[in-house]
């Protein structure tokens, strides 16, 4: 382990294209030690498209870049597979990753992440993210993920975990660690095939690792189905698969009210995979799925359109100033 190395691994699938954004948002970072490891899962695409991904990185590097590693799965293997063979070749002192489209905000973002780990003696951390829509709007208030930082500054590991057992507050691609975490706790769990984070961040808490949270905006994600409010079929059964592992042998907030709350979670799980599927199914499928879960559709619709609300006061703000 090279003491101050950050460690950038950007997993990739399919999407050579929004690697590059990301890239360039690494390469404009004022940290003067930074490797890159580029992980492919498997793309089909891969033979065809890494010459030009390769051209660019190593025209674009900086002196700060001390080596970019190219490594490639021969098969598809899922997020988590990917990420943990990252995670191995890693050689940094700390470990940030991000995936194609999404980028670091402003040149100090890693050297702020370092600052805030060693100051408060954390493994792990979380800043605050925006969502960018395609068109390059900018999205403050995102479905996906908590506001209240202050708040969760404030719990303990267990205190967390119960916020987590409810969904997972902790957004995705603002973490930043010190590979110590991975050594002493273990790498992102075989639970689930593509959702790596959700199943992590609750074995932390398990383990009573402190979390750290920067109130500080240091990462812009690429707004996709899930960030709307909306889910693949994939991404659904690994939320089944993290419920029934992970959250139903643990979560007692409800002594003996909880096998009811976890078949209400349940419910409301199958409303989403409902809504994942919608444009296939026939009139009177929509209309058996409306009998059994029209409750959730109407609260998903609310959630939405809440944080929607939010967003359009505050682009209104932006626009008067």
């Amino acid at each position: 382990m090279q003491k101050g190395l950050i460690s950038f691994v950007i997993p990739i699938y399919r999407n050579f294209e929004g690697v590059y954004d990301t890239l360039k948002s690494v390469f404009v970072q004022d940290y003067p030690n930074i490797e890159i490891i580029l992980s492919d899962d498997g793309s089909p695409n891969y033979e065809d498209e890494i010459p030009r991904l390769r051209a660019f990185a190593e025209s674009h590097r900086t002196p700060s870049i001390e080596r970019i590693v190219y490594h490639h799965l021969p098969e598809n293997q899922g997020t988590v597979r990917n990420a943990n063979e990252a995670y191995h070749l890693a050689q940094g002192e700390y470990i940030k990753d991000l995936s194609p489209e999404d980028i670091l905000v402003g040149t100090d973002a890693l050297t702020k992440y370092v600052r805030f780990l060693e100051n408060s003696g954390k493994l792990i951390c979380f800043c605050r993210q925006e969502g960018m829509t395609e068109s390059g709007e900018v999205v403050k208030h995102l479905a996906s993920s908590a506001e209240d930082y202050d708040t969760l500054a404030k719990l303990s590991p267990q205190e967390l975990r119960n916020r987590l057992f409810e969904r997972n507050c902790l957004p995705g691609p603002a973490w930043f660690a010190k590979k110590e975490l991975f050594e002493r706790y273990g790498y992102y769990l075989p639970v689930t095939r593509l959702i790596e984070d959700y199943p992590y961040w609750l074995h932390l808490c398990a383990q009573q690792v402190p979390i750290g949270f920067m109130d500080e905006v240091l990462i812009r994600y690429r707004l996709s189905n899930s960030g709307k409010g909306s889910y693949s079929p994939a991404f659904l059964k690994d939320m089944v698969a993290i419920q029934k592992n992970c959250i139903f042998p643990y979560d007692r907030r409800y002594g003996v009210l909880q096998p009811a709350y976890n078949l209400l979670k349940e419910a409301g799980l199958r409303a989403y995979m409902d809504r994942s599927v919608w444009e296939t199914y026939t009139p009177w499928q929509k209309a058996k799925a409306w009998l059994t879960h029209g409750l959730f559709f109407l609260y998903i619709d609310f959630s939405n359109a809440q944080v929607a609300r939010k967003n359009r006061r505050e682009m209104s703000g932006r626009k008067e100033e």
